[in-house]
This record gives structure tokens, sequence and C-alpha cells, in this order.
């Protein structure tokens, strides 16, 4: 298995790091944008968790252990199988 730092859109990500080549990263990120964002790029719902929510402690420490900074999880929907008729 690759490592993950050995992804080509990683190495690209370090490299403009590294060179001081990236924009300013935002404190917070709006919601509703990011609600968007999700919804333009074919989702069908998304939908937000604390990730300190009790439903979830099962999975914590594996998610803190790839993002250790992870205070809220994105979770979004696709239908599969669509009807020719739904895809018009």
């Amino acid at each position: 298995m690759v490592q993950l730092a050995e992804h080509p859109t990683v190495k690209q990500f370090r490299e403009r790091e590294a060179a001081g080549d990236l924009p300013e990263r935002p404190q917070t990120l709006d919601s509703a944008w990011l609600r968007q964002v999700c919804l333009e790029a074919g989702a069908d719902d998304v939908g937000f968790v604390e990730a300190g929510r009790a439903e979830i402690a099962d999975q914590r420490s594996e998610i803190l252990a790839v993002f250790p900074k992870t205070k809220t999880l994105v979770s979004f929907v696709l239908r599969m199988n669509r009807k020719k008729s739904q895809l018009k």
C-alpha cells in the first residue's frame, strides 16, 4: 500500500506549502457554503456531525489517528442505481 505522503497531490501540496504558495487558511468554514459545494459536486444530501458525538465513539480513535484536529465530519449521500427517468 502506498503511503499517503507519497501521493502526487500530497507531494504537490507539501511543495506549495514549503514555498509559501498557499492561500491563507480560513479559521472556520461556513457550513452553508460547504453544503452547497457538496451539492454542486453531485451529492444528493449533505450532513455534518460533531466528532465528539457519542454515536461515533467507536470510530473516533481511528478518525483522530488520521486527522488529529478533526472537529466535524461531513457526510454526503449519493443515490445509486438511478432510473433513466430520474437522470433527466
